[in-house]
């Protein structure tokens, strides 16, 4: 009987090994010789599941999108408005190791879509759909009075998202720019410019 293979379980598997390799050295290191050692799979198993790099380092970009977005989910449960909104922000920071790993592949995908067409689209529906998560906070902040009325959420999540994206890669360049005080300082700047509608 031929063995059943979990075809998902095996990409999202084979993701996190890219995932892990990039963070250790760029794509100079995540070769598809590489996963397949690390991996134990053979070079044709890998490129049955992504065709090329650009496919792999998409694949290693939405297995490390995939754990800030259970995260944020777990860290949010049961609160809204602001409160949620400072959940799903500190969630995103490379507070530790494994979401500063995150960013490394983050940016080694942002600098290889700059320059190709379907990964830059991609990219844009990421971050877009991104945004809509603060924008959802922002909006339920304003219905309970916590932001001034009025307001635009969208325009406000997407200044709030690019600062967290200015945060969060500022910090894997100076030590000082990374520690749990200078991030929640900056959380709370940020929040108080919400809350006018800034």
């Amino acid at each position: 009987m031929p063995k059943i293979v979990d075809h998902p379980a095996r990409r999202r598997e084979i993701s996190a090994i890219a995932a892990t390799l990039i963070a250790e050295g760029g794509m100079e290191v995540a070769t598809i010789r590489e996963i397949a050692h690390r991996s134990g799979y053979s070079k044709g198993v890998i490129e049955h599941y992504f065709n090329g790099k650009a496919e792999l380092i998409s694949g290693a970009l939405d297995w490390v999108n995939q754990g800030y977005a259970s995260r944020a989910a777990q860290a949010t449960f049961g609160l809204s408005g602001l409160a949620a909104l400072r959940k799903r922000i500190e969630a995103i920071l490379p507070l530790n190791r494994a979401v500063t790993n995150e960013w490394k592949v983050r940016l080694v995908f942002w600098s290889t879509a700059a320059i190709e067409t379907e990964l830059r689209t991609q990219q844009a529906e990421r971050f877009e759909n991104a945004v809509e998560f603060y924008a959802s906070d922002i909006r339920v902040a304003i219905e309970q009075g916590d932001i001034a009325a009025g307001s635009a959420a969208k325009p406000l999540a997407h200044r709030l998202f690019a600062s967290t994206i200015g945060l969060s890669t500022t910090a894997l360049y100076s030590p000082s720019l990374s520690s749990k005080l200078y991030f929640r300082d900056e959380i709370d700047h940020l929040i108080h410019r919400l809350i006018l509608g800034l």
